[in-house]
């Protein structure tokens, strides 16, 4: 099994000590466990330099509160240089050198706004630099910029989110000039309708377009009632990202025979796409378009806060903060097959950690042979290794599990390890933990040879994990 590092059920404990009013606030901050995951890292604004006096502002993007320092320095030294700080769980030293000024943060807090009764601990430490232009008395920084300093989780265990990717061709050249005045390029255009009695009642449409600013490109589908507008989703032709971008492109289109409308972030634009049509049989149109340009107008522009566009996300669905918060498994297709006349048979079911998103309807099955299964020796009390059987989804599948089945009670019993590697692939979080839960209502058959049991087809349910461990 996974070595156990930190138990949920012993942390409150450890966090049993007095807990600054600073922290309070954040605990109950929405998205404080969230953001702590996934975006801990500091801006470091106002920076002022005057003789040998360093004041800055350095302010949590995690939780969203500031901290006010002060350092006593020296010019032109590579020694790092306490700062005193008005939130006592926040620790800063500074390195103040001709050209630049190096930031080293450690800092401390709690969240508790997805575990209200269980605290989270975090800590969390982080170093930058700052260009800065010096005269003889004061420095300043070069730019206005916020410096921003990513951090590395040390608590509750090692972490180093990943950045993501901005939007397509966020950072391309002339983008924000040219997205005021937007534009996108139809380069395939096919509609199959359909025909009745001589009038087109319906069918359907594809289209891909391209973006010009961006060069952000996207399929479009969907289907045609009457004459009646219809509402295509599009969606981005290129391969998919293992860390979805914060900023996503959206992009809806409107179609109507002659014109269409299409919607995208930030856009909105109108064009009549000249169309050549045949019939194929007596019941479809098959018609095609030429590429073709055409311009919007800009309907929004917003600032969005600095540094954002790269900020790491958790995945969908997101194995590590699940696994933290309250991590279960959802079981399903449970069975059992035991030969006539023996207490031996087999068990299988369906598993799948449950992270709150959609079931997947993939689950990984695990199977084991050779098991007590029959109700007249009642409970059993020997436990038995998981043998996977097949995978579905991977991420949400145990590394190792063991298991033991009270048949008379309909109490399965699991122990299970499992990785995360959502927020750090590079550092994968490993999990352990127990459950206990009754077998939903089972439909029995018998013949000459053998007895099978099994729940429902597809049917699925939950069960919590208790004295979870978790470590890298």
């Amino acid at each position: 099994m996974a070595p156990s590092i930190v138990s949920i059920a012993t942390l409150a404990a450890l966090l049993s000590p007095a807990i600054p009013n600073i922290l309070a606030i954040a605990q109950l901050t929405a998205g404080c466990t969230t953001n702590s995951f996934t975006v801990s890292s500091w801006l470091i604004e106002d920076f002022e330099s005057s003789g040998t006096t360093v004041r800055f502002q350095a302010l949590n993007r995690a939780t969203n509160t500031s901290a006010h320092l002060s350092c006593q320095v020296s010019r032109n030294t590579s020694t790092w240089q306490a700062c005193t700080s008005d939130s006592s769980p926040l620790f800063a030293s500074v390195q103040l050198e001709a050209a630049v000024a190096r930031v080293r943060i450690n800092e401390t807090w709690v969240c508790n706004d997805l575990t209200p009764s269980r605290p989270l601990n975090f800590a969390a430490q982080g170093e930058g630099s700052l260009p800065i232009t010096c005269s003889t008395d004061a420095c300043a920084p070069s730019s206005t910029d916020p410096l921003l300093i990513k951090s590395v989780l040390s608590s509750p265990f090692p972490l180093s989110p990943s950045a993501v990717p901005g939007p397509s061709g966020h950072d391309k050249e002339g983008c924000a000039a040219g997205s005021r005045t937007p534009s996108w390029e139809v380069f395939s255009t096919q509609l199959n309708l359909r025909n009745v009695s001589g009038r087109i009642e319906g069918g359907n449409a594809f289209i891909q377009l391209r973006n010009t600013i961006t060069d952000y490109r996207a399929s479009c589908f969907g289907t045609l009632t009457g004459t009646a507008p219809a509402t295509m989703q599009c969606s981005a032709q290129s391969a998919g990202r293992p860390r979805a971008p914060k900023y996503n492109i959206n992009t809806v289109l409107t179609f109507s025979p002659g014109s269409f409308v299409l919607i995208e972030i930030f856009g909105v634009g109108t064009a009549r796409l000249p169309l050549e049509c045949s019939a194929v049989g007596e019941t479809t149109t098959y018609c095609a378009g030429d590429p073709a340009t055409f311009t919007g107008r800009l309907i929004s522009e917003k600032p969005i806060p600095p540094f954002s566009l790269g900020d790491p996300l958790p995945t969908a669905p997101s194995c590590t903060i699940s696994s933290v918060v309250a991590p279960s498994y959802r079981f399903s297709d449970f069975e059992t097959i035991v030969a006539s006349g023996s207490n031996l048979g087999s068990i299988r079911f369906g598993i799948e950690l449950n992270t709150g998103a959609a079931f997947t309807g993939y689950p990984s099955t695990f199977f084991r042979s050779g098991v007590p299964v029959s109700i007249t020796e009642g409970g059993s009390t020997a436990w038995y290794p998981c043998v996977l059987e097949s995978v579905g989804e991977q991420s949400l599948t145990p590394t190792t599990c063991a298991f033991r089945y009270d048949a008379a009670a309909q109490s399965l019993s699991l122990s299970a390890d499992w990785k995360c590697s959502d927020l750090d692939a590079s550092r994968p979080v490993s999990f352990t933990g127990d459950l206990r839960t009754t077998v939903p209502s089972l439909t029995c058959s018998t013949t000459s040879e053998r007895t099978r049991c099994a729940t429902a087809p597809g049917q699925a349910w939950a069960a919590n994990v208790t004295s979870v461990y978790w470590g890298n």
